[in-house]
């Protein structure tokens, strides 16, 4: 079966506004490229850019997702403080740094205090290791084997299609064995959901930034041994499907 990547980018004045990637069959092409129209529609954007690609490389295959713990809090500083206490548990790094780093999601952190493209690297000593401080490192060509069957199993337990995204990605993440761990908030400032991964669980926090924060971004913890060029490689080519939802 042929497998096709496609990669939707919509912006204004060169401002990333909406985005979509999926995986899907020869026969879905299309269809898939319409769902995409659909959701850029109603966006104010200049330029919309689509792109399709045939997936030579067989993608790796994954069972199941990661269980989700779905925990709503009173506000965003309970919530980063517990997300803290987990980043802490797992990776070693010292409270305060984890603390530093969080803080420069909600703040900026590119060099010039704006979001960065991708997401920031940290290893196990506290040390921003990504190749590009603007850029980062973003992970790419991942999806679920059957979409909508995912997508309604979540939403029948009161998650939305937002989740199915998320879920996708952070689960390809921690398939890699050097990544422990991530932190995510959104660059939406009405949209306050954000989690932290581990290699078991999939921890949505809400809110777990403060309305109105148009800053956002990912921090990925990895082992101090990683190869770092295998890494980008991993994340930004290696196709992945994922069969089911834990």
């Amino acid at each position: 079966m042929k497998l096709y990547s496609i990669k939707a980018r919509a912006s204004l004045n060169g401002k990333h506004i909406s985005g979509a990637e999926r995986i899907v069959p020869e026969e879905r092409v299309f269809e898939t490229i319409r769902w995409i129209e659909k959701k850029v529609e109603k966006k104010n954007f200049d330029s919309l850019n689509i792109k399709v690609e045939l997936i030579k490389e067989k993608p790796i295959l994954i069972e199941k997702s990661l269980p989700i713990v779905d925990i709503k809090f009173k506000n965003h500083e309970d919530a980063n403080l517990k997300a803290v206490k987990i980043l802490h548990r797992i990776t070693g790094i010292p409270t305060e740094r984890i603390k530093e780093l969080i803080a420069l999601i909600h703040t900026g952190a590119s060099p010039e205090k704006k979001n960065m493209r991708g997401a920031m690297i940290v290893n196990l000593t506290g040390k921003r290791v990504e190749k590009d401080r603007f850029r980062g490192v973003r992970t790419t060509d991942v999806d679920f084997l059957d979409r909508e069957k995912v997508i309604k199993k979540l939403l029948e337990k009161g998650f939305t299609e937002r989740t199915a995204d998320a879920l996708a990605l952070t689960t390809k993440n921690m398939h890699h064995p050097d990544i422990i761990a991530e932190y995510c908030i959104s660059d939406e400032p009405d949209y306050l959901t954000g989690y932290i991964s581990t290699k078991e669980k999939y921890y949505r926090f809400t809110p777990l930034k403060e309305f109105g924060n148009k800053n956002g971004g990912r921090i990925y913890f990895i082992k101090n041994s990683t190869d770092i060029d295998e890494l980008y490689r991993f994340l930004e080519e290696k196709p992945v499907l994922i069969k089911d939802v834990e």
